[in-house]
Formats: structure tokens, sequence, C-alpha cells
């Protein structure tokens, strides 16, 4: 397989990884899956979206099911679609899952949609405070948050792509644009 084939779009909560990415395979003409969709998938149904699962079971279980939606992700999807092209965007918090990464890592061509924490935090909060920051000083807890994740991203990725308050088509444009510079396209 080839791994140019396959981008691994990863990045904090509201980044724009099933946005852009959706764009982003749209534009290159390969298939788009969500690591979220997926693992809400994995609830055979008895949840509609990923904050319902870790609200209901909590985060353990969580990242076991998203553990195994990335690995059956690898075995079923990435064989059939990989000749292709497959974009898949990670989970905001797909990066703290040991299990998850061990099936995604090394794949393909790792990429981190970077954009500045302040946007983040006020995109997070429009749509209510959700369950993994507390009621408490959420802001402060979603900086140590970004802090975090933003150091095991960098790591990740062979591409830095900055995202900011443009719009979709041209944050996609300028992705598209390093992506081609990168020869991954």
């Amino acid at each position: 397989m080839n791994l140019m084939n396959f981008i691994l779009l990863g990045g904090l909560k509201h980044c724009g990884k099933t946005s852009l990415g959706r764009l982003l395979a749209q534009d290159m003409g390969y298939s788009f899956f969500d690591l979220d969709d997926l693992t809400v998938e994995e609830t055979s149904g008895k949840w509609n979206s990923p904050r319902a699962v870790w609200k209901n079971l909590g985060p353990h279980e969580f990242q076991r099911l998203e553990e195994e939606a990335a690995r059956s992700f690898v075995t079923w999807h990435l064989p059939r679609y990989a000749p292709e092209g497959v974009v898949l965007a990670l989970g905001g918090g797909t990066i703290e899952n040991a299990g998850a990464m061990a099936w995604l890592s090394d794949r393909g061509v790792n990429v981190y949609l970077r954009a500045p924490s302040r946007l983040l935090f006020k995109r997070i909060m429009a749509g209510g405070r959700p369950p993994f920051l507390p009621e408490e000083n959420p802001e402060e807890a979603w900086q140590a948050i970004y802090m975090k994740r933003h150091a095991l991203y960098t790591d990740f990725a062979r591409i830095v792509h900055d995202v900011d308050e443009s719009e979709l088509s041209v944050n996609a444009r300028r992705l598209l644009a390093k992506l081609e510079k990168n020869n991954v396209w």
C-alpha cells in the first residue's frame, strides 16, 4: 500500500479535522472517514455522538471503543479504499489513546491541523461545556489539555498546517497546496 494514499488529520477539538477532511478528500478524489463516527458505530447505535458515548460510558470505555474503531478501520476500510486514497480525521483526543495510535501511526502521512488555543476554546464553548471540561475554570483546564496535546500532535506530524478563521475552502486550498509542496499529492 502506498503510504501517500492515506492521510491522517490530527488536531485538537474543533480545529476542523472533519470539515477540512471532507473537503480535502473531495478535492483529491479520496474517500473520507471520521474516527469519531467509527467510534460511535462501535456502540451499535446505542449513542449517536462521541459526546454522548464519553458522557455515558466514561473516558476509559470511550478509548477502548476508539481503539476498536481504529483496529477495524485499519483491518477493513484501509485495505479496501487505500488504492484510491483515504483521508481519516482523528478524534481530538485520539493522540492520547496509545492503543488507537498504535493501529494508526506510521501507516500514512500524519498532518497536524494546528489552531490557536483561544480560537478552539471559543468554538468548543459555543456548543456548551463538554463533559471533559470542569464547571470551574474550564478555560484553565482547556489550556492544560491544549499544551499537552499540542506537544503530542507536533511529535506525531510529518506536516503541520496552521488553521485560522478563514473560510473553510481557503483553509482547504492552503492544506492541499502544502500537501502538493510536500509531494503527498
